[in-house]
């Protein structure tokens, strides 16, 4: 793997891999502030509940407070019904058992046997027919059977934001006498929005609910100007309001109000609504009663909060945060692209360089290291380049002569076969040994012998082109290599070279002479058959007189 490729990768995993930190603190983040968040919620939601549970067990303390009394009401009551022919006079009535009442009063209501009010001292109620109300109408049934008296649930006057408590009595004349103890409910329940936010800042709405056996009845803080059809009406719009919050179903034996009842019994605060720029909706049991069949009810409490009051203390930290990682992901991309110039490019850049192994030479800036490197690289290229040179000379150079050896010939001769080959560029040879030798050797030493090989190379060279190569290939014997010349030229070059050879005094008061073979490449040759031939036609030269030359054509011509 290149380092290019090596960074690249190294790049995206490292990318990749902060991207999935950033993502994970990310959602830890969001995670712990939604759960501090719901906490918070919680925490208020059961203050809240705690102080709306204490007002309403005060206002029942009131209504219990005055039981005892309001039976001994409903009995004047009665007793003035039972005495009375003729019109009743139910306020004056009212007026006389309000006597000494300081913390509320009482309401008289006169119930005929078609279970209809017929008469009261609250001019609203008046016609409100129990028949159609399946629980007041049974409990009005109960007061035939023998049964004395029946205290009613809490009920709240929507009219007069008043929370009654009833007390009924079968009388004579097949009638019902009913009194309602009632209490102001704002004097002791304070659920009014405005006043309860200066506690409880977050608080954006308040909603309270009394659920008695069949019907729900919500508290509101404003006055309904409504009669008393649209309320139940209203109310029931609520409580399919509670059912669809709380994704409760009805089925043949179970009506709303006890599915809503059933949950409550099971869980007591149900929290609803999910991220974190949305208002959190709960659902709380504050109180109930279930004392006797009669005055049995749930108060139940709907709060809607303001997450964003509480997600004002979260909200710096994780800008802090997200400030912080941002700034590590720049970091880390300003790093990678720093070291990609100043490293990886500078390094390819160097790679490439030693692929022409020539010295490295880089512009801009340089590490001191990498500085160091490249010194010392071109400092090492440069030996090396000059043992490569003396090696050559070695291996392919005759030391005494200075020549060609036979390797770089055979090489050479390969290079030209195959230049014919492949272009037709035609080529000759010329081969030639110094005539008896031997007796040069023999008669004046080896060392003179050096001397006229090392001289009469060089007189020989003198008469060759830059392009053409002499070869020594053996003690005395020689081959001269002529690229792009036909036999003709090839002949004339040799017999110039013969001459120049028998001009020469290489020993004093000795002729030296060469004899020669020439012949060019044709298709018919190969390397060894053209070195073969050209050797015979040297060998006739030796054998016809030496110092002279030979070819495939005479040398007249």
């Amino acid at each position: 793997m290149s380092l290019k490729r090596f960074h690249l990768f190294f790049v995206l995993f490292s990318l990749t891999g902060l991207l999935f930190i950033y993502l994970y603190i990310a959602h830890l983040l969001e995670t712990n502030i939604d759960a501090q968040v719901k906490s918070n919620i919680r925490s208020t939601s059961i203050e809240l509940r705690q102080q709306l549970r204490n007002d309403f067990a005060i206002l029942q303390q009131r209504f219990s407070n005055h039981e005892t009394v309001s039976l001994e009401k409903l009995e004047e009551v009665i007793a003035y019904v039972e005495n009375t022919t003729g019109n009743f006079d139910l306020l004056s009535v009212a007026d006389s058992i309000n006597k000494n009442v300081f913390d509320g009063h009482y309401e008289v209501y006169i119930i005929n046997d078609d279970k209809v009010i017929e008469k009261s001292t609250s001019i609203a109620d008046i016609g409100l027919d129990y028949n159609a109300y399946p629980y007041f109408s049974k409990e009005l049934d109960q007061l035939k059977n023998g049964v004395d008296y029946k205290i009613t649930a809490p009920m709240f006057d929507e009219y007069a934001l008043d929370m009654s408590q009833y007390y009924v009595v079968r009388a004579a004349n097949d009638k019902w006498v009913m009194i309602g103890f009632v209490l102001p409910f704002d004097e002791y329940v304070n659920h009014k929005v405005e006043d309860l936010k200066t506690v409880f800042p977050s608080l954006q709405g308040l909603d309270l609910f009394i659920l008695t056996y069949d019907y729900i009845q919500h508290i509101n803080t404003v006055k309904e100007q409504k009669n008393i059809g649209e309320l139940f009406k209203k109310n029931s719009q609520f409580t399919k309001m509670i059912m669809d919050d709380l994704q409760l179903e009805t089925t043949a034996e179970v009506s709303s109000v006890e599915a809503i009842a059933e949950s409550f019994s099971q869980r007591s605060t149900v929290t609803l609504g999910n991220g974190l720029s949305s208002d959190t909706v709960v659902y709380t049991l504050t109180t109930s009663s279930s004392e006797n069949d009669s005055d049995d009810f749930m108060l139940i409490t709907k709060m809607s909060f303001d997450q964003n009051y509480y997600l004002s203390d979260f909200v710096e930290l994780k800008n802090l945060m997200y400030l912080f990682i941002t700034f590590v992901f720049i970091f880390m991309v300003a790093g990678f692209l720093l070291i990609h110039k100043a490293i990886i490019q500078k390094i390819s850049a160097i790679v490439e360089q030693m692929h022409k192994d020539e010295p490295i030479e880089l512009n801009g800036f340089l590490f001191s290291e990498l500085k160091f490197f490249i010194q010392r690289y071109n400092t090492f290229l440069l030996n090396w380049k000059e043992q490569v040179r003396h090696l050559n000379d070695i291996t392919m150079q005759d030391e005494l002569t200075k020549c060609a050896n036979r390797r770089y010939f055979n090489q050479k001769m390969k290079s030209q076969i195959d230049l014919y080959q492949r272009y037709g560029q035609e080529f000759s040879m010329i081969m030639f040994d110094i005539d008896d030798f031997k007796a040069v050797n023999d008669t004046y030493g080896h060392s003179q012998g050096d001397h006229v090989l090392s001289t009469m190379a060089h007189d020989v060279h003198e008469q060759l082109r830059v392009s053409d190569v002499l070869c020594r290939i053996g003690g005395e014997e020689f081959a001269i290599i002529l690229p792009e010349t036909n036999l003709e030229s090839a002949l004339f070059v040799a017999e110039k070279i013969r001459k120049r050879i028998e001009r020469q005094t290489y020993i004093a008061g000795e002729q030296v002479t060469i004899s020669l073979g020439v012949e060019s490449y044709s298709p018919e040759f190969d390397f060894n058959s053209f070195y073969t031939t050209v050797d015979a036609f040297l060998y006739k030269s030796k054998s016809n007189g030496k110092n002279c030359v030979h070819s495939s054509i005479p040398i007249s011509s």
